[in-house]
């Protein structure tokens, strides 16, 4: 059963502080580039206590973790506005599993491939993040194995993420809501 919870006058004021910064704060944007384009609705932005009601009525706790955090982009993949429909609060540890998930890299690469000059062949790779007696250190990068297009090796990347997406919103289901377990469930990955 979700555990929701009304938040401190101060983590209320936090999460719409933050959510501010990483919309509108140029310094951020050097350090975070893929928060340049991003915006929070009208809504929330000319009316602090629209967000904070919003807030109420959808934080929640889960026993033994950190606070959950404000994610904008699992419910509507690639979204960029933070609002009452696209917003919702997410463990850290799914929260993570959605860093970087697709799309495609500087190099022009899809996310999870890398080409390794020394085989000549393109190597599928995953952060690992099943393990939980690691949480708060740096993930390692998992290979998943070596092939001869980049398409094949996404392939590789997109099944192993999918099972590791399933594995954690199922350990989660009981304690968050629906609406993010099934998002999780029924993810789909960019095509390259």
């Amino acid at each position: 059963m979700v555990n929701y919870k009304k938040p401190s006058k101060e983590q209320k004021y936090n999460l719409k502080s933050n959510m501010k910064t990483r919309c509108y704060n140029e310094n951020y944007h050097k350090t975070r580039p893929d928060y340049e384009e991003c915006t929070v609705c009208d809504e929330w932005l000319d009316d602090k206590k629209l967000f904070y009601e919003w807030v109420d009525h959808n934080f929640y706790e889960i026993e033994g973790e950190p606070t959950v955090e404000l994610d904008k982009d699992i419910l509507v993949p690639g979204n960029k506005v933070y609002s009452p429909d696209t917003c919702i609060f997410v463990p850290k540890r799914i929260n993570d599993l959605f860093v970087h998930i697709h799309g495609r890299k500087k190099n022009g690469l899809p996310t999870g491939v890398i080409y390794s000059k020394k085989t000549g062949k393109y190597q599928a790779t995953v952060r690992e993040s099943c393990k939980d007696d690691e949480v708060g250190k740096k993930k390692k990068s998992v290979k998943l194995g070596f092939f001869d297009t980049p398409e094949e090796a996404y392939e590789v990347y997109k099944a192993h993420k999918m099972a590791e997406i399933i594995y954690i919103a199922d350990s989660y289901k009981d304690v968050i809501p629906d609406k993010l377990y099934q998002a999780m469930i029924n993810w789909k990955f960019d095509e390259i």
